[in-house]
């Protein structure tokens, strides 16, 4: 089948999460002997050698570079239009043309977009069926910075909150299938039918992210894109508030942030305790060398890849109920489960001082990942949507 794929990110390297997804579902349509016609807009330079890895997947890859001008120009038309931020931003009327200029050239079968920030491209062409992966509930992490914004932020926020909401209704009906990570986040989505929303979980690569027996250098490590707000909020409630507790009783203990594009406030928390890694070539590195998994999410939706990639290298993880939630795990047994710095810090002193609970836990963890969001079962699940689409 002929398909064109837009996204708003280029989908290599794999450092956020969104990238990841499209890539997983590349991968698969490519697996399947899809031909697919890449569309992506990219706010970032893209390397030659990104560009190759995702070429071999692909009949063909456009990419549409957003410069700066080209964003403020994009986000000051969203707000005068009626567009959220988080469609404007990636929306021209010249880019659209673009768009349209390439789907009427490839004359595809179907027309997948990922996000509601890709949705528009799709509106022209009503004849052309399409799915689109909305990944998450934009207005569930929408709602939830407006509660956590500061009080000058608070109206931008409330009204991004109204239009997210309303985009989400309206763009529904351009498509004829729906796809989100969490049946948590479907069941809070602002569309008419959110039960025909299919639920398509994240998967991991249980190949390429395997236990691996070295020395453990780190105490406790958290992992995810260092310049994603959810993520640096994370980060800084982790160092400032939980760990402070822990000093207290092992002064020794260790703390690793790893990820791209560390943002300025989880820089200045390195210190001889913690280390902040920037950029890593292979986060396998960074799992492996630790003993536990502390993801200790307060702002943001959905089912958390790094949650997966810990468990599948069987370290043992705690985290939040944000997080707990759409994973479906066993709290207690699988990972364990917290929500204030008192509550993180005495799982985290549990299992340093308790090493063959920790390693039950983490066996238990395993099997679960495994088992359930191996990334051939979640291709398996996406096959059925595609094979009722032809």
């Amino acid at each position: 089948m002929k398909i064109v794929m837009i996204v708003s990110r280029f989908p290599y390297p794999l450092e956020k999460g969104d990238k990841l997804r499209a890539f997983q579902h590349l991968s698969y349509l490519n697996q399947a002997g899809h031909e697919v016609y890449l569309i992506a807009l990219s706010d970032e330079n893209v390397s030659e050698q990104s560009k190759a890895k995702i070429q071999s997947l692909c009949a063909s890859v456009q990419i549409i570079k957003l410069s700066f001008l080209n964003r403020v120009m994009n986000l000051v038309f969203s707000f005068f239009s009626g567009l959220p931020l988080q469609v404007g931003y990636f929306y021209s009327k010249s880019i659209h043309k673009l768009i349209d200029k390439t789907i009427q050239q490839i004359q595809p079968e179907l027309i997948y977009c990922q996000l509601i920030r890709t949705a528009l491209y799709k509106k022209n062409f009503e004849s052309i069926p399409g799915i689109i992966d909305y990944m998450d509930a934009f207005s569930i992490g929408t709602a939830q910075r407006l509660k956590n914004a500061p009080t000058i932020l608070k109206p931008v926020f409330k009204r991004e909150l109204a239009k997210v909401k309303s985009f989400e209704m309206g763009s529904f009906k351009w498509f004829k299938s729906h796809l989100i990570i969490s049946d948590q986040d479907r069941k809070n989505m602002s569309v008419p039918d959110a039960a025909s929303v299919r639920v398509i979980p994240n998967g991991v690569d249980t190949d390429f992210f395997q236990p691996a027996n070295v020395p453990k250098s780190i105490d406790i490590t958290f992992v995810g894109n260092m310049n994603y707000p959810p993520n640096i909020d994370a980060a800084i409630f982790l160092v400032r508030d939980i760990m402070p507790v822990v000093w207290k009783s092992k002064p020794e203990i260790t703390v690793q942030l790893a990820g791209a594009n560390p943002h300025a406030s989880v820089v200045a928390l390195a210190s001889e305790k913690v280390k902040v890694t920037g950029w890593v070539n292979d986060i396998r590195d960074c799992y492996h060398i630790s003993r536990i998994f502390v993801a200790p999410m307060r702002i943001g939706t959905g089912l958390q890849n790094k949650l997966l990639e810990a468990m599948a290298v069987k370290l043992p993880c705690i985290t939040t109920s944000i997080s707990f939630t759409p994973l479906h795990a066993d709290a207690h047994k699988d990972i364990l489960v917290g929500n204030t710095k008192e509550e993180i810090a005495g799982h985290i002193l549990f299992l340093l001082q308790n090493p063959d609970k920790a390693e039950i836990i983490a066996r238990s963890g395993f099997a679960f990942v495994t088992g359930r969001y191996s990334i051939k079962h979640s291709f398996q699940t996406l096959g059925t949507v595609f094979t009722k689409m032809v």
